[in-house]
């Protein structure tokens, strides 16, 4: 237990400065690690570049929102946390949708703690992490049965790749935690996985924010808020 709590403690750290960095730096570690993967698994590379090229288009620009007395107000997103990923199935399309979370929980802001027993995609993965320039603890690998003692750390986010069966497990067991909500994104179709295929997939590991700055003055420009008439 005490093995995968420093897990989590190195995961949150490594999250803080990852979520406050740039989407373009974000994009370049995450291609350099896609050219690594390039390398061994070319398949599971592309899967990589479509999800870059898929989140670029919706979380790399922030939002002009309306200012109604005079202030600006920008809409952006941000990692929710630590995301916890379970494969629970081998075959190839298994490996593809792992992928493409990872790839989503990452370039949205996220760090991600891999749980899997495909000994054969961890090698790969974490040989093309080592050799890219992400940075340290951003990702980790343990063993499949690793998300029961992870599931009591403060997971933000769980992606799961498997079973039906499985799936009704995990869904109880979050609903029985307390604290902060777990977002739940499941692959269970194996066939077409078409989770792995959704080109707003980012979209599920992201929380929105807001940012307000006053130009005008302080309380903004009140004359915009004035009700009726002089008369009244």
């Amino acid at each position: 237990m005490v093995h995968q709590v420093t897990r989590f403690s190195d995961a949150f750290s490594a999250w803080e400065n990852w979520n406050l960095t740039d989407f373009d730096s974000k994009s370049e570690c995450l291609l350099a690690f896609k050219q690594a993967l390039q390398q061994v698994e070319p398949e599971l590379a592309a899967v990589v570049s479509y999800h870059i090229e898929q989140a670029s288009a919706l979380l790399a620009e922030t939002h002009q929102l309306v200012g109604p007395t005079g202030e600006t107000n920008e809409l952006y997103t941000a990692g929710r946390g630590v995301a916890v990923v379970i494969q629970d199935a081998l075959q190839q399309q298994a490996k593809h949708a792992v992928v493409a979370q990872l790839t989503a929980a990452l370039i949205a802001g996220n760090t991600v703690i891999l749980c899997s027993d495909d000994d054969e995609l961890s090698q790969a993965l974490e040989s093309a992490y080592v050799q890219s320039s992400l940075p340290t603890h951003l990702v980790q690998f343990v063993a499949l049965d690793a998300y029961h003692q992870l599931l009591d750390s403060d997971v933000r986010s769980l992606g799961y790749v498997g079973s039906n069966e499985v799936e009704k497990t995990i869904n109880r067991l979050l609903a029985q935690r307390s604290g902060a909500i777990v977002s739940l994104t499941s692959e269970t179709d194996l066939v077409n996985i078409p989770v792995a295929h959704d080109p707003h997939l980012a979209l599920r590991f992201i929380t929105e924010r807001t940012r307000t700055i006053n130009i005008t003055a302080v309380g903004g420009n009140a004359t915009l808020l004035e009700l009726g008439s002089e008369t009244h």
